[in-house]
């Protein structure tokens, strides 16, 4: 695939969630029956698929979103605010029958968010009429777990999985945290289907009976995914390179909000994949976004960008191994996005 930003870009489609988030940091966690004011109230568009597209977009991505949202303010503020970003909205369908998704997100001061809302308009996504034919601009198509808890989006996953695939592109899989709890035998049977299976320690382990990161890994090979990529936190992400498993280091730094980190390591690893890059490198690069999308405020349009990522490795060190893949990194970013700047 192509490593260059312009010209015949890869471009990915993505179905996911679609919400507003409320933002509200607090100075520590209410007992109950107490009152819990925030300082300050910020709104953000949010949601799974909406943080992916924003992610990717900013990446210089082209990307697509299959979503839905409700007929009213707040589906015109998250559509106004996805298509601000550079994501293609002209999928997102808009339903009367439910709001629009939304969240609160209580934030304390070590960075831990707490949500409280529902998804609403999400779960009556319909395939689209135009159905197996919104693969045909599309490199990939990336699922994120959520959408496989209703029928609708369900059947729109399977579709545009099956279309895809026809065409030689790959499928992507970003599991969550309730339907990793919700439906665990449906993500397993999903899981040999998909291309990349992206988790998170605590999913692999609702999945997978264990909280042994190698041993969760070898399950989840075993069930059949093709390639596993496992957030380990702190402690980076655990890839496979050459069949072994190994653990792309993290990077530190002061936690100010968790909310978009997730959302920031899954857009710089789909990216670097999109893009022809190692799973090394990929993985290398997800973990300086998801640590930089820490120290700030909010996901969807306040996600770091490729000029970010690469100011961000151009300031740190890592061991040997890992720094050589960290300036091929840099490297990359340098050619495809017009970055200057020393990556040594």
């Amino acid at each position: 695939m192509s490593d260059r930003a312009g010209g015949d870009r890869p471009g990915i489609l993505v179905l996911g969630d679609v919400n507003v988030d409320v933002i509200g940091r607090v100075k520590a966690w209410p007992a109950p029956g107490e009152d819990c004011l925030s300082t300050k109230l910020e709104m953000h568009c949010g949601g799974v698929g909406g943080n992916c597209a924003l992610g990717l977009a900013r990446w210089g991505v082209p990307v697509r979103l299959v979503g839905c949202v409700g007929r009213d303010l707040f589906g015109d503020y998250v559509l106004k605010a996805l298509a601000a970003g550079g994501v293609d909205v002209r999928l997102v369908q808009r339903s009367g029958a439910a709001l629009t998704g939304m969240f609160y997100i209580n934030v304390t001061p070590d960075g831990e968010r707490t949500f409280f809302g529902g998804r609403g308009a999400n779960g009556l996504l319909r395939m689209p009429s135009r159905g197996a034919s919104l693969t045909k601009r599309a490199s990939a198509v990336h699922l994120a777990g959520h959408g496989l808890l209703n029928p609708g989006p369900e059947r729109t996953a399977k579709q545009l999985m099956n279309a895809i695939h026809a065409r030689g592109g790959w499928v992507s899989l970003d599991v969550g945290m309730e339907p990793s709890k919700a439906i665990p035998r449906k993500i397993l049977q999903m899981s040999n289907k998909v291309d990349i299976l992206l988790l998170s320690l605590d999913e692999a382990a609702a999945l997978t009976e264990t909280r042994k990161p190698l041993e969760a890994f070898s399950r989840l090979r075993k069930a059949g995914a093709r390639e596993v990529v496992l957030k380990l936190g702190k402690q980076g992400c655990m890839i496979a390179e050459d069949g072994t498993p190994v653990v792309v280091p993290s990077f530190s730094v002061r936690t100010v909000d968790s909310t978009g980190a997730g959302d920031a390591f899954l857009s710089g690893f789909l990216q670097a994949r999109l893009r022809g890059w190692s799973a090394a490198e990929g993985a290398l690069a997800a973990n300086a976004a998801g640590a930089l999308a820490a120290s700030i405020v909010g996901a969807g349009e306040n996600l770091p960008d490729a000029r970010d990522i690469a100011a961000f490795l151009r300031a740190r060190r890592l061991a040997a191994r890992w720094d050589a893949v960290r300036l091929r990194v840099l490297t990359r970013l340098e050619r495809s996005h017009g970055i200057r700047g020393d990556s040594r």
